[in-house]
């Protein structure tokens, strides 16, 4: 691993990774398992409770995958079919972030310069991680290598 290597997963891991993982992941799975288990003591769970729980649970399978891409240098170490899997984590994780942003934007709640700061932060640095190895995974299948 060159200089320049080590100095890109440094990066990736201190400002897109670790915020992301260990201010959000903890919250979604809460939230997740709290809507679960409300939807369960209330005996049916529907369509809208269904969603809630997969875009909680979509985000925390995100951002794993994220991890598993920058840790083997964008599957670089994975066989094909491992790679395939990867990049759907990956594609699932940045659908989540987009479409929380999104949900922010046109929900009609003037939200503050400090607010959109914080999940720019949160997102913005996993959302870029993600599109730049998704590029480098979508090159090694484009030239078949692994």
């Amino acid at each position: 691993m060159t200089r320049q290597q080590r100095l890109r997963l440094v990066l990736e891991v201190v400002l897109g990774l670790a915020p992301a993982t260990f201010l959000l992941v903890p919250f979604l799975l809460a939230g997740a398992l709290g809507v679960a288990i409300a939807a369960g003591a209330g005996g049916t769970i529907n369509w809208a409770t269904a969603m809630l729980i997969g875009w909680t649970l979509g985000g925390a399978l995100g951002i794993a995958a994220l991890w598993v891409a920058v840790l083997s240098d964008g599957g670089a170490s994975l066989g094909h079919p491992s790679r395939l899997v990867l990049a759907v984590g990956l594609l699932l994780g940045m659908a989540v972030a987009t479409r929380w942003l999104w949900v922010m934007a046109t929900s009609g709640h003037p939200y503050e310069a400090t607010t959109w700061t914080v999940w720019l932060l949160l997102l913005g640095g996993p959302l870029a991680i993600a599109c730049f190895r998704l590029a480098q995974l979508y090159g090694s299948f484009r030239d078949g290598s692994g």
